[in-house]
C-alpha cells in the first residue's frame, strides 16, 4: 500500500511541475534553409553573386536574419532533366542561406529574396510566409523561393560605325535564366 501512495504522490508531483513549467518556455534554436531557385531554371549561386535574403517577423517587422545564398547552381540533371517527386529533394550541393534563429513560440516570418544580386538592374523580388516552430529545423532543401525572369548583359554596342553613309550599331548581349 504504500508503494501505491507514493506513486500517487510521485505522479502529482510530476503534473503539478508541468503545470508550473508550462508558458515558460525557453528560446529554440530553430535551423532555417532558403535557396533561390530561377523558374525553369537552376539555382541562383555565387557566380550570379547569390540571392540577398532578409527574414522578417510577420507581425513587427523586426528582421530575424539576412545575408546572401552562397555555393553552385546544383545537379543540373536532377532540377532540369528528372521528373520532380512529391517530398523529392532536388538541391543537393546548391547555393543556400542558412541561419539560426531562437524562438520561444510558432512565429509567422517573411522571406524575402532579391536576385540576382550581382546585376542590380535585372534584381528581381520575390517573397513567401511560412511558420517557423520552435527547434523544428527547416533543413535539407529547405524554403525554395521561385525567381522570374532573365538576367541581360549587355555586351556591346561599343560604338557606331559608318557603312554607306548609313550607322552600323552591333549589339550583342549575355541572356541567361536568373
Amino acid at each position: 500500500m504504500k508503494s501505491h501512495s507514493m506513486k500517487k504522490i510521485f505522479t502529482l508531483f510530476v503534473l503539478f511541475a508541468g503545470l508550473l513549467s508550462y508558458g515558460s518556455l525557453e528560446a529554440a534554436p530553430t535551423k532555417l534553409v532558403v535557396r533561390a531557385k530561377a523558374k525553369d531554371s537552376k539555382f541562383v549561386g555565387t557566380s550570379m553573386g547569390g540571392a540577398r535574403v532578409v527574414v522578417r517577423d510577420a507581425e513587427t517587422g523586426k528582421v530575424l536574419a539576412e545575408g546572401l545564398t552562397a555555393g553552385g547552381t546544383g545537379n543540373t540533371r536532377t532540377i532540369m532533366l528528372e521528373p520532380m517527386k512529391r517530398f523529392g529533394r532536388i538541391a543537393e550541393g546548391a547555393a543556400k542561406f542558412e541561419a539560426t534563429i531562437d524562438i520561444d513560440e510558432p512565429r509567422l516570418v517573411d522571406i524575402e529574396v532579391e536576385a540576382p544580386y550581382i546585376h542590380k538592374d535585372n534584381m528581381i523580388k520575390s517573397s513567401t510566409q511560412i511558420w517557423l516552430i520552435p527547434g523544428r529545423d527547416m533543413a535539407g532543401d529547405g524554403i525554395i523561393i521561385e525567381i522570374p525572369g532573365f538576367s541581360v548583359d549587355a555586351v556591346s554596342p561599343a560604338k557606331a560605325t559608318l557603312v554607306n553613309n548609313k550607322a552600323v550599331i552591333s549589339i550583342q548581349a549575355r541572356i541567361v535564366m536568373i
